[in-house]
């Protein structure tokens, strides 16, 4: 009985994270102004093979840590499958689980694909906020494969969107927003805001890995925007993923510097065309 009640409080933290419920039995959820997190999946291109793996980020997380997240990562299913979600970040939760609640073996981490959606839910009974997640790191790993209907260059978003949640009648609707939420000592349960940032998978142009030369933010267009982070990548003030990186190398010689800077702004005030870029 007690594992049961320690879990419907986590969900709960969950639920009201959605915005879908206020209150259990006597229990209310706290006012206080909500913290907020971040959720950002990355930007990649796909191997040759077609298969592609993305990961997801935490970031900002309270002090006090989640302990429960539910989101979802949705996307174009004429573009690509998600087969795969395998869990990055391993708090101990799902052993010590095991170990205090039994019955709730296996469900510190789960996720569910169908019709576009991954759908993904991270919660634990447990009320030590050390096996809670703290740290800001990979989450989670999304793995699958591009269909056929993608072409070299094309790109297919990586939304994060909130979970659909189940209404008494056993419909599914999506949830107004990303549910996090944990406890304090007093076992009072907090809801947690989420900033989402997409990610995409891309189709390289070429056997580098790059999608079009000179788009550095990925963003599908050349702009100033790209040759202002290139200079503060040249000046070690940014990193960049590969993908960003294969369409920095504009020169196409391996390494980054101020030439391929000049050749981007040569391209962008119409001195030079677009094919040039990019040319060994």
């Amino acid at each position: 009985m007690k594992a049961r009640k320690a879990a419907a409080v986590c969900l709960f933290a969950v639920s009201a994270a959605s915005g879908l419920l206020t209150q259990q039995g006597e229990k209310t959820f706290a006012t206080e102004e909500p913290s907020v997190a971040a959720i950002s999946v990355e930007t990649v291109t796909s191997e040759t093979d077609g298969t592609f793996s993305a990961r997801v980020f935490l970031d900002r997380l309270p002090e006090s840590g989640l302990c429960a997240l539910e989101f979802a990562v949705a996307y174009d299913e004429a573009a690509l499958r998600i087969t795969q979600a395998e869990l990055l970040y391993d708090t101990g939760a799902q052993a010590a689980e095991i170990r205090v609640h039994p019955g709730l073996a296996g469900t510190v981490f789960t996720y569910d694909n169908r019709e576009g959606v991954t759908q993904v839910r991270w919660a634990t009974a447990l009320v030590d906020p050390d096996y809670w997640l703290k740290e800001e790191r990979a989450l989670l790993t999304l793995r699958g494969t591009v269909t056929d209907a993608m072409r070299p260059g094309d790109h297919c978003q990586l939304r994060v969107v909130p979970a659909d949640v189940t209404l008494e009648d056993g419909t599914r609707i999506q949830g107004p927003e990303v549910a996090a939420g944990y406890l304090d000592a007093e076992g009072n349960a907090y809801r947690c805001e989420v900033s989402p940032t997409d990610g995409a998978v891309w189709i390289p142009i070429d056997e580098t890995g790059a999608t079009m030369y000179g788009d550095i933010n990925l963003d599908g267009q050349l702009s100033v925007e790209d040759a202002i982070l290139l200079l503060k990548v040249i000046a070690e003030e940014e990193t960049l993923s590969a993908a960003a990186y294969a369409n920095a190398d504009c020169e196409a010689d391996g390494i980054l510097t101020m030439a391929d800077v000049t050749l981007m702004l040569q391209v962008l005030m119409k001195e030079r065309e677009a094919t040039a870029l990019g040319v060994r």
